[in-house]
């Protein structure tokens, strides 16, 4: 690590052009001009992120996984959109409280699953996709039993609105379909078995952040893009949350006085 000031900069990511010859942004050496209209938002995802472009089937199962997390009802999130709206501030400064409010405990799960099996795999191999099916039972058995002994749960496994997540299923079911499905969703599934026979059979499904752990490992992105997969789509529904907020005309969100025990 270096020690960098204010004047120097390098990037990768995007270069600004403007001669008397041409107006243009190249985004990881394309040009944007060309990208626009021609790829989806998630393609662009993919290739900010990535460097390259997706696949198809990578582009489908990512942008499923987008659809799927785009929304769940009123809660943390959609809550203080909610409150922004009704104390007057703008909807940029709604949606920005909404996603400060996804951390380690609620909303972040799906980073920690990708980081931890980012690290135990690639201990065991440079390519996940070469480890043998009986070695990721192995390890998934290992995962399980250290959450175990530190008394800690796994995440991205079970959720309390639901038995089952009901986000979850079609998302691992179109990586299935599409291909994509490999080495990180093969451990999250035996992640999944481990922690049924330490529960005597009780299965703990993996919830949407587990899916969009795997998903993003499966798919090749690194596991710090993780909540990316989260953040993007439910930013749309905190505004769209605010926006009724408003249409509902309410004025102080507050909790009234007889709502709280005072010690």
């Amino acid at each position: 690590m270096a020690t960098m000031n204010m004047k120097d900069w390098r990037t990768s990511i995007a270069e600004v052009i403007s001669t008397d010859d041409e107006e243009e942004v190249l985004v990881r050496g394309h040009k944007l001009s060309e990208l626009t209209g021609s790829i989806s938002f998630v393609e662009m995802m993919y290739l900010m992120f990535a460097g390259t472009l997706p696949t198809k089937a990578q582009a489908r199962v990512l942008d499923a996984l987008l659809v799927a997390s785009v929304e769940h009802g009123i809660a943390p999130p959609s809550m203080i959109a909610r409150c922004f709206a009704s104390y007057g501030t703008t909807i940029q400064g709604a949606v920005a409280g909404g996603v400060m409010a996804f951390g380690d405990r609620m909303g972040g799960l799906g980073e920690q699953l990708a980081k931890l099996m980012s690290e135990r795999l690639n201990a065991i191999a440079d390519d996940p996709a070469t480890i043998p099916d009986e070695r990721l039972r192995e390890e998934a058995r290992a995962v399980v039993e250290d959450a175990r002994a530190k008394g800690e749960r796994v995440p991205g496994y079970g959720i309390p609105l639901h038995g089952m997540d009901p986000r979850a299923p079609k998302v691992l079911g179109i990586a299935k379909a599409e291909g994509t499905f490999g080495a990180f969703g093969r451990f999250g599934a035996f992640i999944e078995d481990a922690l049924a026979e330490q529960r005597d059979g009780k299965r703990v499904p993996m919830n949407l952040d587990g899916v969009g752990a795997v998903v993003v490992l499966d798919t090749g992105l690194d596991w710090r893009t993780t909540r990316m997969f989260l953040i993007t789509p439910r930013s749309v529904s905190m505004g769209a949350h605010y926006i009724e907020e408003q249409d509902q005309d309410s004025t102080w969100r507050h909790i009234p006085a007889d709502w709280i025990d005072y010690d």
